[in-house]
């Protein structure tokens, strides 16, 4: 029988690259003198099928099974795209091409590979790192869209109404509603599993008092395992091709979701309200991968503070100067002069008072490795810098906001 592929990767989700990748394998002739399983992973086994990696492993002692695990290959090749870092708004729902990967195994013994190849499913995998409680728990699976209800967008934020239908009656203004800026940008992603023809991206909108105003719907296609993408902020949404215009002159809430056969919601419903209140101080919009797959971003425009860091070395020169036959002696001689000149520069920033979802969101913000300010510029990558992290909550008693530090990611160097 050779090699027997006892477990591998589920093909029913797209795979999280930062949690196990892992094959299960067993063979009925390790007993044979030197005996290994060569495993090679390719990319894109459907289209270009490159080899990206070749691993000898050994089974376990005592017994006839080896594990191989690919997650550090994977990790490697997901692409990680975030299109509102373009300056062309989107109009339409995006689909980002996902990579996938596939393994075959071999036996290797008595100096040489021997048998047939087996090859495994193919799978598809993105760039999220569930942590590992979330990843044995099956709640990374909540992240991804099929025909059950209640199911997330790839959000850190649990801005969200879980029901199985939506009646405009029953939106309150205690429920979780994300505050966003009228000139803030973000995006809404989401890995849909099943084809999709009509199925429509629903959109809400409510006034001040949340009295319902109107309702549209945006349609789209999917092929299976998508991971689609949209411009949700009140500046770029109205682009998107909605089946009714976007008239925003009373509204201050809107929910979003994905509706199935205009019945009943695919997915959970996201909350957000419109954020007039405005500051004396400098607002800062972040946009950050967070652990799911996705982007958040939120504007902190509380008390913000500007450092800039000067790390330079000094040199001595000779102040003497020569003029013809003469020396010439100066005050304005520098004999004492810098050169290695370098800045960076650093913010304290604020957030207003937040709420505990709000708070659990913004975890993934201190921790993710790719982090943006939006500024005048235009995107600018930026590192925030932090070693604890507090989830302050309101059962405790107290309602907090969020400092952090935000260091801009690159140094500039002065004339030298």
């Amino acid at each position: 029988m050779a090699i027997t592929i006892q477990d591998q990767p589920t093909t029913t989700y797209v795979l999280p690259a930062f949690a196990p990748i892992e094959y299960l394998l067993s063979s009925d002739n390790t007993a044979q003198p030197g005996f290994k399983i060569v495993c090679k992973v390719y990319l894109n086994p459907s289209g270009a099928n490159t080899l990206i990696s070749t691993q000898q492993i050994s089974v376990r002692p005592l017994t006839t099974q080896a594990i191989l695990s690919i997650q550090d290959v994977v990790k490697s090749f997901v692409s990680i795209e975030y299109n509102a870092l373009e300056n062309s708004d989107t109009t339409a729902v995006v689909n980002i091409p996902l990579n996938e990967f596939r393994v075959t195994f071999q036996e290797y013994y008595n100096g040489a590979l021997q048998g047939s190849i087996v090859t495994s499913n193919t799978i598809k995998a993105y760039s999220s790192s569930p942590k590992y409680i979330q990843f044995t728990s099956n709640e990374w699976q909540d992240y991804q869209i099929t025909t059950n209800h209640s199911r997330n967008f790839l959000s850190g934020f649990d801005n969200t109404l879980d029901v199985m239908s939506v009646n405009v009656t029953t939106f309150k203004k205690s429920m979780p509603w994300l505050k966003v800026k009228e000139s803030q940008r973000f995006q809404i992603q989401f890995l849909q599993l099943p084809p999709v023809g009509s199925e429509p991206i629903q959109w809400l909108a409510f006034d001040k008092d949340l009295n319902f105003v109107r309702s549209t719907f945006l349609t789209y296609t999917a092929s299976p395992k998508s991971y689609l993408t949209m411009d949700a902020g009140r500046q770029e949404i109205g682009a998107n091709n909605w089946a009714i215009y976007l008239n925003w002159s009373t509204i201050k809430y809107y929910a979003l979701y994905i509706n199935h056969a205009f019945t009943a919601p695919y997915s959970k419903v996201y909350l957000y309200e419109l954020d007039d209140c405005n500051t004396n101080y400098t607002p800062f919009e972040l946009h950050w991968l967070n652990r799911w797959g996705g982007f958040d971003s939120f504007v902190f425009d509380g008390k913000s503070n500007q450092t800039t860091e000067v790390n330079k070395t000094f040199a001595k020169y000779s102040p003497d100067r020569i003029s013809g036959t003469s020396l010439n002696y100066s005050t304005s001689a520098q004999r004492t002069r810098a050169f290695n000149t370098a800045t960076s520069e650093s913010y304290s920033l604020n957030s207003r008072l937040l709420q505990d979802f709000e708070v659990k969101g913004l975890e993934d913000l201190v921790t993710s490795p790719e982090v943006y300010w939006r500024s005048e510029a235009g995107f600018v990558s930026v590192n925030v810098s932090g070693n604890t992290y507090q989830h302050a909550k309101s059962e405790n008693g107290l309602v907090y906001s969020l400092a952090l530090d935000m260091v801009i990611d690159n140094s500039d160097e002065r004339q030298w």
